[in-house]
């Protein structure tokens, strides 16, 4: 964890299991463009959204968490540019690999529901005989993500601590993450050991995760603006500060804080992308930006599993209507935080 007199990102320096071939030295600045929106006469924009509930109780500040569960002491470098690092490749000789665990880091409102129903179906409740675990809670307090976190690593039966172990030479099985279940950029290191566990088995952890273009993403989460009975304003209103926990996360705030106060560390939004590519990189085999197509078919390679179709779940079937001054400011304050930049990147680098 970074020291308390720090005000930025501080990231380990370390050889990542998961690169699985050199860096380049020169490190070299990626210039970024934010995407343009053309909205369509008398201002209106009608979007039909598919999205996940989520179950938000209360809007809270909170600053730079104080716990990092048992970080292991680093040497840390600060950078604020975006690194050219390349990102991980299979090798299709080894495919399918016999065994290990496909852990899926389940972002709200991006298509994930759809994914874990998937998943589950290879479980024994649906007639499949992989074993499953998931953790989660999505109360927006730091002593309640204290505990859900907490719960997930090592709670009862042992949690992910225990899942990871004991492998049987062709065993399979499944974790899902999602609220609060891990504070990724906080709690990297044990997504670290995780791994580590399941390939000194012999086996292979596939790291997993299903993004979504920004602006829809944040316009589809309006849905939810009544049932908590906020404003307008509140519900962005944690977009305009430099680190308050809010209602709801973005795409990029959620991958790296999950249920956090976004950006503790008061960090440009330069060092974010950076931060979640860095991420992305050391530990996802499979990143896609909406296309659950291909989600199923590099799993279903990794694995050597059985096809089965994979119907869409949890939508939302009605309207949301914005005016084009509320998407014009939505797409400024999704810039400013970085997340125009990451989508833009991570869609370069996994197609």
């Amino acid at each position: 964890m970074a020291p308390e007199s720090s005000p930025e990102i501080y990231t380990e320096k370390f050889t990542s299991r998961a690169v699985r071939r050199k860096s380049p030295n020169n490190v070299q600045s990626i210039k970024l463009f934010a995407a343009i929106i053309f909205i369509g006469a008398y201002g209106l924009v009608c979007y039909q959204i598919g999205a996940s509930s989520r179950p938000i109780e209360t809007a809270v500040h909170i600053q730079t968490p104080e716990y990092s569960y048992d970080a292991p002491e680093h040497s840390f470098e600060y950078q604020n540019e975006i690194s050219p690092a390349p990102i991980r490749e299979l090798d299709e000789s080894q495919l399918p690999y016999k065994c290990g665990v496909v852990f899926f880091y389940h972002i709200p409102s991006t298509g994930g529901s759809t994914i874990n129903k998937w998943l589950l179906n290879f479980t024994p409740k649906y007639g499949g005989d992989i074993k499953y675990f998931t953790h989660w809670g999505g109360h927006l307090n730091i002593s309640d993500g204290d505990k859900v976190q907490k719960a997930f690593i090592s709670g009862d039966n042992g949690g992910m601590n225990a899942f990871v172990q004991d492998l049987g030479p062709t065993e399979w099985r499944i974790a899902h993450c999602h609220h609060n279940s891990l504070h990724l950029n906080e709690s990297e290191h044990l997504l670290e050991s995780w791994g580590s566990e399941v390939e000194a088995q012999g086996c292979h952890f596939v790291g997993n995760v299903m993004f979504r273009e920004s602006l829809s993403h944040t316009l589809s989460l309006y849905k939810h603006l009544d049932r908590y009975g906020v404003t307008e304003e509140d519900w962005t209103r944690h977009l305009k500060t430099e680190s308050e926990l809010g209602h709801w996360a973005t795409v990029l705030d959620f991958f790296l804080y999950n249920n956090l106060a976004r950006n503790p560390y008061g960090v440009s939004k330069e060092e974010k992308v950076r931060r979640g590519l860095e991420l992305l990189q050391r530990h996802f085999d499979i990143v896609t930006v909406g296309d659950h197509a291909r989600y199923k078919e590099t799993l279903l390679r990794m694995t050597g599993w059985e096809d089965r179709d994979m119907p869409r779940h949890n939508t939302h079937s009605g309207e949301l209507i914005f005016t084009k001054e509320q998407v014009e400011e939505l797409q400024k304050l999704l810039t400013a935080n970085g997340d125009i930049d990451f989508i833009s990147e991570v869609q370069k680098r996994y197609g």
